[in-house]
């Protein structure tokens, strides 16, 4: 199916939704992938709960339903907050069990146990399986989709083929540097944009010293302001996805900058808030009114 072909969001048939989605990774993105073991570091995912309870405070006073995306680690560790996400009403997504890549395991069995057991994981804290995925890192091939769709996944947010339109996943694309890129097969899974422009992460975290990444929130509020206002009044319909993590947005001045940006969403008509499965499910609608008319 060629990107063309793909088809996003119409026009006449929705306005413009918000899905704020946290990352909340916690001590998993660092003993995991990272694989430290120093308490400097450690101590850094420890702040991811008072972050997350910082926005549930926030989101809870403004009525805004989000989209958690949980590690596994992070439950069986914080069980207590994320009890309270899933309490309040939030969507819980899949995000590995220790922010692990499933391309960085070794065969389909390997995948397959760390997918299982983290869905286990959010199974405790809500009570059904997620519908909702977001890759911690790696590569999303066709290994992993085969098994993202035998698990009834209904979306991914891993990827930005679109800045703002949701798309369907592909599998079977031949990269090819003699000819044009051959794409694969349209399959049952909506891909919602995730673009690093709008994730907190490259702004806020610095991992080292002297390395960028310790940008002013009012920079980044700008940024984040002029993305979401472009799809306002030049696009006017579609999905703006943005992707917080508790432990960079739940400081103090980053969380006076997001009350600041949810205030400017929130004064245009036509937008409304909504859970990342809430957007997939309203495309998955739109596509099948057009394909029956």
């Amino acid at each position: 199916m060629a990107a063309a072909e793909q088809g996003g969001y119409c026009p006449a048939m929705a306005g413009v939704s918000v899905c704020l989605s946290f990352d909340f990774d916690a001590i998993s993105v660092w003993v995991g992938p990272r694989g430290t073991r120093s308490p400097n570091l450690i101590a850094r995912g420890e702040f991811g709960p008072v972050g997350a309870s910082r926005l549930l405070d926030l989101l809870g006073e403004r009525q805004i339903p989000t989209t958690w995306f949980i590690p596994g680690h992070t439950i069986d560790t914080y069980p207590d907050v994320c009890r309270r996400v899933a309490a309040e009403g939030h969507e819980i997504g899949y995000h590995g069990y220790c922010h692990e890549a499933p391309s960085s395991k070794r065969d389909e069995a390997d995948e397959r146990a760390i997918l299982t057991k983290a869905i286990d994981c959010i199974e405790s804290v809500t009570g059904s399986p997620p519908v909702g995925h977001r890759l911690p890192g790696g590569n999303l091939g066709d290994r992993w989709l085969g098994l993202l769709l035998e698990h009834g996944f209904s979306y991914d947010s891993s990827m930005a083929p679109d800045d703002y339109a949701p798309t369907w996943c592909r599998r079977g694309d031949v990269p090819d540097t003699d000819g044009p890129h051959r794409f694969g097969d349209r399959v049952d899974l909506v891909e919602l944009p995730f673009d690093w422009s709008l994730d907190d992460w490259p702004y806020f975290s610095c991992e080292r010293p002297y390395q960028e990444g310790l940008r002013s929130p009012s920079e980044v509020y700008d940024i984040w302001a002029a993305e979401f206002d472009y799809l306002v009044q030049r696009v006017r319909t579609g999905v703006f996805v943005l992707t917080l993590h508790p432990q960079c947005i739940g400081r103090g001045s980053r969380m006076l900058m997001l009350e600041r940006l949810v205030e400017h969403m929130s004064g245009h008509r036509d937008v409304r808030f909504c859970t990342m499965a809430e957007a997939a499910d309203e495309f998955r609608r739109q596509q099948a009114e057009r394909g029956s008319g």
